[in-house]
């Protein structure tokens, strides 16, 4: 057979130039050193969680105006919201010091839904910040709103929320009776602006 030129040379059943056999070699110990010249895969880390409401009455049973703690359970762990910022635990630890007994709690499934846990950590940080807890206009539900809005799009009931309505109608008496007092780093706190700027923020 023909005898290839010094510039070329044999490789299995192709005859290459050298030059093309250098490219080759150099795109193989490229691709294992991960120096490929485009950016590697990143594993995603959105998987599926089971998203819960835990809702539970705070003081004496009061009607259709009964106040509550709520938090929100994302498979086993718990989001709840305080003067501390955003804390996490497993199980709803938070609800220990507002019930008698355990069954005093309201579990309310949200589904499933897919989550960036790491990315929902975040965002919620930025909004909830240590310091920033108001007994009225930013409290633990207000906090469980912007969550379920975020990982579900779905609210928190109303009904949860009655008694602290009434409350901030009656916000100037509870002042001038020194029984409320703002936290101005609450001010103007809106559940939905702050689910929607928490989208924003991871989008």
């Amino acid at each position: 057979s023909a005898r290839a030129p010094r510039s070329w040379i044999r490789f299995g059943q192709r005859v290459c130039s050298l030059s093309a056999m250098a490219e080759m070699l150099m795109a193989n110990v490229m691709g294992i050193l991960g120096l490929t010249g485009s950016e590697p895969s990143k594993p995603s880390r959105v998987t599926t969680h089971r998203v819960q409401l835990v809702v539970t009455p705070i003081g004496p049973w009061m009607g259709k105006i009964q106040g509550y703690h709520s938090s929100v359970l994302i498979d086993s762990v718990e989001y709840s919201f305080s003067g501390r910022g955003v804390s996490k635990a497993e199980g709803p630890m938070s609800h220990c010091a507002f019930r008698r007994k355990p069954s005093d709690s309201t579990f309310v499934d949200y589904g499933r839904h897919n989550i960036d846990i790491g990315v929902l950590d975040a965002a919620l940080a930025l909004h909830f910040a240590s310091g920033s807890y108001d007994l009225l206009q930013k409290n633990c539900n207000s906090f469980s709103d912007t969550i379920l809005q975020l990982v579900t799009g779905r609210r928190l009931d109303d009904k949860y929320r009655r008694l602290e309505g009434i409350c901030k109608q009656a916000e100037r008496e509870l002042r001038l009776l020194h029984a409320y007092n703002p936290n101005p780093r609450a001010s103007g706190f809106d559940a939905c602006a702050a689910a929607h700027a928490c989208r924003a923020a991871v989008a």
